[in-house]
């Protein structure tokens, strides 16, 4: 009888919580928008504060100018044409060739190894903060006298959220592998180095693990070699660390994007005179109500493109990219920013 009556109890109390529907369970999904904000946590100084920080850090921004009280929206900058599709290349310069894709480090780092792991490739020795993978001793059918060994440099591209990888090949005869020493400069075979290269880039571009991200690689190879600086009271100016040459011909071919066209240019003298078309694209509407429309706006005069004079400045460390009005005065610094981000975005 005893246990008749407990089993009644349950099952009436197992009916009660499901009768109750979301009234015994309240729903805290919006309990964030009541949260009120707090003093930090003081720690004393006689305690360790490193486990204690923020998280979220907001940045400062640089004060570009007096802050009008009220003010136009401007239009959204354009995306950056290396962004739209994902895109792996053999880029050269000189003598030089290395893959560029336009995916960070974080993503390339774990595709360029699984590409080794599935091709049987041994690694040897992986450093992901610096960005270095090199591979163990190969043999070749074709050379069996011969030892083989690839050095890959992952690091930030040029590009916005770009990679750039980078080989080099070392050869010794077989058997004198303990006595190769240290990696040289170049590759000992070009021959190897472009098969290898090619072979690389073709199968990043088949690859189909693009999703994952490597959160040792996070800083790959160094922080990124190009930047948008702004100085507290200077004019701002794009940051290149690269050699001349290629900081030239990079900044040549973005000037060709973004609204921009070059009308004259002097490598010499560092300078290029270009012309920016900020109007929006506006494509012809035929239909019934594109007609209609048409008939109630008035005709807009097309406003002429500025023209702008863009110089690269040579220091000691890095390549300055500057940009005045065409008879190289100064600009508003907060216009001669965006235009210096439409430069940086098409950077390759």
């Amino acid at each position: 009888m005893m246990s008749k009556t407990k089993l009644m109890v349950v099952i009436a109390a197992v009916l009660s919580i499901a009768g109750c529907g979301q009234n015994m369970i309240r729903n805290h999904s919006n309990d964030y928008l009541d949260a009120e904000e707090i003093p930090p946590m003081v720690i004393p100084d006689d305690k360790d504060k490193t486990a204690v920080g923020q998280l979220y850090a907001v940045p400062e921004i640089a004060q570009l100018g007096d802050m009008p009280e009220t003010f136009d929206t401007p239009r959204p900058q354009p995306l950056s044409e290396n962004l739209f599709e994902e895109t792996v290349a053999i880029q050269t310069f000189g003598d030089k060739h290395w893959i560029a894709i336009n995916k960070p480090p974080a993503e390339v780092w774990p595709r360029v190894r699984n590409v080794l792991t599935r091709g049987g490739v041994p690694t040897e020795n992986i450093d992901a903060q610096s960005g270095l993978l090199e591979t163990g001793w190969l043999q070749f059918k074709d050379e069996a006298n011969q030892s083989h060994r690839f050095r890959f440099t992952i690091a930030p591209g040029v590009g916005v959220k770009s990679t750039e990888i980078w080989l080099v090949h070392m050869q010794v005869t077989q058997g004198e592998e303990a006595k190769a020493g240290d990696w040289p400069e170049t590759s000992v075979s070009e021959a190897r180095d472009n098969e290898f290269t090619q072979m690389l880039a073709d199968a990043l571009v088949n690859d189909i693990s693009s999703g994952s991200v490597s959160l040792l690689a996070q800083n790959i190879g160094g922080e990124s070699r190009v930047d948008v600086v702004i100085p507290e009271e200077d004019a701002p100016y794009i940051s290149m660390d690269l050699n001349y040459d290629r900081a030239w011909a990079s900044v040549i071919h973005s000037l060709s994007l973004g609204g921009f066209s070059v009308v004259d240019k002097n490598r010499s003298a560092g300078t290029v005179m270009v012309e920016f078309d900020d109007s929006p694209v506006v494509h012809e509407d035929n239909t019934l109500v594109g007609v209609i429309t048409s008939l109630f706006e008035g005709d807009e005069e097309e406003q002429a493109a500025l023209q702008y004079q863009v110089r690269l400045i040579q220091n000691e460390q890095v390549v300055e990219v500057h940009i005045n009005d065409r008879q190289n005065g100064s600009l508003d610094r907060l216009y001669a920013t965006k235009l210096l981000k439409v430069i940086r975005g098409n950077l390759s």
